[in-house]
């Protein structure tokens, strides 16, 4: 019998089932058991009249064996009906009927021949009794338990239903083979009720192996029109004699996407700004005041070598021009923190070579910068990311890791690739966490659509890796990028 073929099974009815197990029915509750016996007293009193009648005859004193047999069938008929303690109350009263029977009729000597023949066919009809009762109690157990069971079964089918379809959630059931099996109310509302049957791909846009391979919400486009993002989470259903679901449950992160999308936005126009007031900064500081600074120096170095000078002005005029020069060191190091000319120039390698030099001789860093790939030209936002990723990690290893030596792997192909390696003490999970740098890292990594990986031990040093998709340009590198 299928599921859907027997009734609806409650939590009472169960109960009930397993409480007839425990204490089966009783069998003179039922009218049929008194019938029964009611048919037993008729047999055996029709059979006590009849001796009277013939005076005893030729079975005077006894009951004929014929009376025991017939006594066989009601005493069958109570065990068929109500088991081993019906067959045992039956022939109990049928051999109560035949000892006052043997009472009342007594008109000659009881043979024992006679005695031992009905002695034995009322042995006879008790074991037959009991053994069928007891036959009969077995089934009809089994029976019942079979019924607890299917019952039991129907309840956690109907408790199941009942989840899966009110679950505020689209749930979706696909087979092996990405074909959607079974749809809940919020699914067949997303996806509409044509889904079901259909493969997976052909409803979410991608496959049950790419949908959970992601782990990034989902856009879906509802049966009415509206774009909801979805996560979507799953677990395998192992199916007897089947090959097994999958059972896919989309969480509605819709609020949630749509405000990470707003942070995200929010914080890629704090970068475009801060980055246009970097460069705007770098060039005014270029033009203004480096040119002065350069005028200056000259001018100085000029009056150095004027003959003309007197003698007691030549100290503090050299001194002016040591600090001119410093001055104007530091402020094209200033230029070049905020926003190096030569990335907008010549592209990033040549701007990493410049950034990994600085880098050694003011760290007193073992830096290299190893290249991979055919060097191009970038999108500027896509070079400057990178550009800011690892100028963010080299800061990281010089003021924390107290390394040694550091490698910078810049690999060009379909995603721009960068290693910061470094050889210092490593980081805890703390620092991988709430590290302001690595912060800032994730934030232009997360705008650019890339992703970041943090490798490290204790003592075993660093490694960060950040990937980046990249649109390369047709325009490549010069030889000239190349110092």
């Amino acid at each position: 019998m299928k599921s859907h073929d027997r009734p609806a099974i409650s939590g009472g009815t169960v109960n009930g089932f397993t409480s007839r197990l425990r204490h089966p029915p009783i069998p003179w509750r039922s009218p049929k058991f008194w019938t029964v016996q009611v048919s037993i007293l008729v047999i055996m009193s029709s059979h006590t009249l009849v001796l009277r009648w013939l005076h005893g005859a030729d079975l005077v004193g006894i009951p004929a064996p014929l009376t025991s047999s017939l006594m066989l069938i009601p005493v069958l008929y109570a065990a068929l009906n109500f088991g081993a303690a019906g067959a045992i109350a039956t022939t109990s009263w049928a051999t109560a009927l035949f000892v006052l029977h043997w009472l009342v009729v007594h008109y000659s000597q009881i043979t024992s021949a006679h005695l031992w023949i009905e002695l034995v066919s009322m042995a006879v009809l008790a074991a037959s009794g009991v053994i069928v009762g007891q036959s009969v109690d077995v089934e009809r157990l089994g029976r019942r338990r079979t019924e607890v069971a299917l019952a039991i079964a129907d309840l956690a089918e109907a408790r199941y239903r009942g989840l899966f379809e009110n679950q505020p959630s689209p749930v979706v059931v696909t087979d092996d083979g990405d074909v959607v099996v079974e749809l809940n109310t919020a699914a067949r509302e997303l996806l509409g009720t044509d889904a079901q049957g259909r493969l997976l791909e052909a409803s979410l846009g991608v496959t049950k192996s790419d949908l959970l391979a992601r782990g990034t919400p989902i856009a879906v486009r509802s049966s009415i029109g509206l774009m909801r993002h979805y996560m979507p989470s799953a677990h395998h259903i192992d199916v007897p004699g089947g090959t097994g679901l999958a059972q896919i449950v989309l969480a509605d992160v819709s609020e949630e996407y749509q405000r990470r999308e707003d942070q995200r936005a929010f914080t890629g126009r704090i970068l475009e700004v801060q980055e246009e007031e970097r460069l705007r900064l770098s060039r005014e500081l270029h033009d203004d005041p480096l040119q002065q600074l350069t005028f200056l120096t000259r001018m100085l170095d000029e009056i150095a070598e004027d003959p003309a000078l007197a003698p007691q002005l030549l100290g503090p005029v050299r001194d002016g021009l040591l600090i001119s020069e410093s001055a104007s060191t530091a402020l094209r190091g200033l230029i070049h923190g905020l926003r190096p000319p030569v990335l907008d120039d010549l592209g990033l390698v040549p701007a990493l070579r410049q950034l990994t030099e600085t880098v050694r001789l003011r760290g007193h860093l073992m830096i290299a910068l190893r290249v991979r790939g055919p060097a191009a030209r970038l999108p500027a936002d896509l070079e400057l990311t990178a550009y800011r990723v690892a100028q963010e990690a080299l800061n990281n290893v010089v003021k924390h890791a107290k390394a040694q030596r550091g490698t910078v792997t810049v690999t060009f192909g379909t995603h721009l690739a960068i290693s910061v390696r470094d050889d210092g003490q490593g980081m805890t999970k703390a620092d991988e966490e709430h590290g302001l740098g690595l912060t800032g890292i994730r934030e232009r990594i997360d705008r650019a659509g890339g992703t970041m990986s943090i490798r490290s031990r204790p003592g075993k040093g660093t490694v960060v890796g950040v990937s980046l998709p990249s649109e390369v340009s047709t325009r490549p590198t010069s030889s000239s990028a190349w110092p």
